[in-house]
């Protein structure tokens, strides 16, 4: 007797038989009513535990850029380093950026610090280096300017609070008519470091750096833009202008240095972040010179004396007025011998004296000039607030708020007027009070953080596509699979066997009553069925109701239907 070819794969593997049994074992519980009912609440369960799964797979951590504006010869260096480093680093796709996961980012800094990158920018000897020859004089003009802007940036990236700088010329064609020519500009672009901010000395500086590198530049032709957009020269030379800015920038100074001094005492007393001091320092400004001019009365010195004497003597007149040459002789006095000349009684003679004196005199006195201080203390006022102690709630339910000790109010303000210079007479004055502070979460406003957004954007994308793929195709599929739930008890359960009235099961019925009924029904029905008077296709269709009702059967039939035709040829 020939083997068909069932029987000859059948009995040449029997592994298939014995998988074939397993498949009919799954399929009878599978026809389990409790399996069926709990079918659908297993499928949407183990899809929701793969769509968690594949989002956890699937959802990136959130990444910083690492540093922007990064050259791309640096770019390849900073990931090479990272990878080594064991940092995952990506470039993003649309940017073009170095970015690394927020969790990594003060490590990966600190690992490219540490080999030296990013290198800096080229310099001025790689951009003149890369000149072709032959170039014409305006491509040697841009190339030079290029260097120029180059060198500049490099030396205003060496301050501390800029991160990376950018500077661009605009330097005129030089013209030998006058009315033509045009001042040479600047820009100067800066990118400060995370928390960081420039001093007015140091944008000072800058705008200085740059026009001294270029000829013919002024001050206020500088104009230096940080990465916010706010302009930090003041692009004037006006001395008014400049001298109210340092009087500002002294007045603020003052009033940090009082603010420094009152904290630092008061701190310790208070503790960290429970204190708040405002310090207004009222100066004066006005420059004055007073010159003074004393003399002293009685305080005198003799610098020159001159004196002068005159004095004259005329004889008397003598004989008849206007006869002058009948005049008699003058008498001679001839003296005796051996004794004294008789005394002759002499004319009188008219004598005229006069005398003059000049004395000059210094006189002592002081001259003082008096130029009062430029910047003078006018009144100093101190505001500190304390936060205040928690509130206590009395026995019958009302809360009061513990006031400021009189005898720790007495202490702050004597330690603030040490730390101030507190002069009454100056008018100086010092307010102490205690209030709870609002916590800093309640104090930012609602919406203003949006770092949220693009993570939040991503996991609701995700969720939106787990949602669609349940809706769309598993439920489709659960509604398909549940289409012939079984009855409940009460209800009757439908044979579509050639359009015959369904099975009812009554109260109180067992399953096994009711699995008897329904054998007894279907052996009646397929003796109907197959019946000679029957068309092939109803038997067909039979058939396959009978293997959709009771796989298991049919596998039974078929494995005994196999059996009998195998163990007559192995006899």
């Amino acid at each position: 007797m020939a083997l068909s070819p069932v029987s000859q794969t059948s009995s040449g593997n029997p592994l298939v038989a014995q998988a074939r049994g397993v498949v009919s074992n799954v399929l009878r519980m599978g026809d389990q009513p409790a399996v069926r009912r709990a079918l659908p609440a297993v499928l949407i369960l183990s899809v929701a535990v793969l769509g968690l799964a594949a989002f956890v797979l699937l959802r990136q951590p959130s990444t910083m850029t690492l540093y922007p504006g990064l050259a791309e010869a640096d770019k390849a260096r900073v990931v090479e380093a990272l990878t080594a480093a064991g940092i995952t680093a990506s470039i993003d796709s649309m940017t073009g950026e170095v970015d690394v996961p927020t969790a990594d980012y003060h490590k990966a800094r600190m690992e490219l610090a540490s080999k030296g990158l990013p290198s800096s920018m080229p310099d001025a000897n790689t951009v003149l280096g890369e000149l072709p020859m032959g170039a014409s004089k305006s491509v040697e003009g841009a190339r030079l300017r290029q260097a120029q802007e180059l060198e500049l940036a490099r030396s205003i990236t060496e301050i501390s609070a800029v991160a990376t700088a950018r500077v661009h010329l605009a330097l005129p064609e030089k013209t030998a008519f006058l009315r033509d020519s045009q001042p040479p500009r600047a820009s100067v672009f800066l990118q400060l470091a995370p928390g960081r901010a420039l001093e007015a000395s140091q944008v000072e500086a800058i705008v200085n750096l740059v026009s001294s590198a270029v000829p013919g530049m002024a001050r206020g032709e500088v104009t230096v833009v940080d990465q916010m957009g706010r302009l930090l020269s003041r692009g004037s030379d006006d001395p008014m202008a400049m001298v109210s800015d340092r009087q500002l920038q002294h007045r603020i100074e003052m009033e940090r240095l009082y603010k420094q001094r009152i904290e630092a005492l008061l701190t310790p007393i208070t503790g960290p972040g429970n204190l708040s001091v405002q310090v207004t320092v009222d100066m004066e400004f006005t420059q004055s010179q007073i010159t003074e001019e004393k003399v002293d009365p009685t305080g005198s010195a003799l610098l020159s004396e001159e004196e002068t004497t005159t004095e004259n003597s005329t004889p008397p007149a003598r004989g008849v007025p206007g006869a002058v040459s009948n005049a008699p002789p003058v008498q001679a006095n001839v003296a005796p011998v051996g004794g004294a000349a008789p005394a002759t009684a002499a004319p009188q003679a008219a004598t005229n004296r006069s005398q003059a004196a000049t004395r000059n005199y210094e006189v002592s006195k002081t001259v003082s000039t008096t130029q009062p201080q430029t910047a003078k203390i006018i009144r100093i006022s101190a505001a500190i607030l304390l936060r205040a102690a928690p509130t206590v709630t009395a026995e019958d339910g009302t809360e009061t708020q513990p006031a400021l000790p009189p005898e720790l109010k007495v202490d702050l303000e004597k330690l603030t007027q040490t730390a101030i210079g507190f002069d009454a007479n100056r008018g100086d004055s010092i307010i102490i009070a205690a209030q709870p502070f609002v916590e800093e979460a309640q104090m930012v406003p609602a919406g203003m953080d949006m770092t949220w957004l693009p993570e939040a954007t991503k996991q609701l994308v995700l969720l939106a596509g787990i949602a669609i793929v349940a809706l769309g195709i598993v439920r489709p599929l659960l509604g398909r699979i549940s289409t012939t739930p079984d009855a409940p008890a009460n209800q009757t359960t439908p044979l579509s066997f050639a359009g015959l009235p369904g099975v009812e099961v009554g109260e109180g019925e067992s399953l096994d009553d009711v699995q008897a009924r329904l054998e007894a029904r279907r052996a009646k029905l397929a003796t109907a069925a197959l019946g000679a008077n029957v068309a092939r296709e109803d038997k067909f269709a039979v058939l396959r109701q009978i293997a959709q009702e009771d796989p298991a059967r049919i596998a039974s039939v078929l494995q005994r239907m196999m059996k009998d035709e195998i163990d007559p040829t192995a006899g």
